[in-house]
């Protein structure tokens, strides 16, 4: 799992059609940059920020996607 302020860029996801298409429907589709903006105190949320707008979501979401650490 990332941590606050690291950016990561999506891979695919480890979940079935219906929500992985909820999540592309977010705007997490595979080669897309994200970045960890904050975590909520008791660890969910957490706010990403990615293509120019915010994003909230929960971390049983956030765990079907696989990603690849920015350097």
């Amino acid at each position: 799992m990332l941590k606050q302020g690291e950016s990561a860029k999506i891979l695919r996801y480890q979940t079935l059609p219906p929500h992985a298409n909820h999540l592309q429907s977010l705007g997490l589709v595979p080669g897309t940059v994200v970045s960890i903006h904050r975590v909520a105190p008791m660890g969910d949320p957490i706010h990403l920020k990615l293509r120019d707008y915010d994003l909230c979501l929960r971390r049983d979401d956030l765990a079907c996607i696989s990603v690849a650490p920015m350097t």
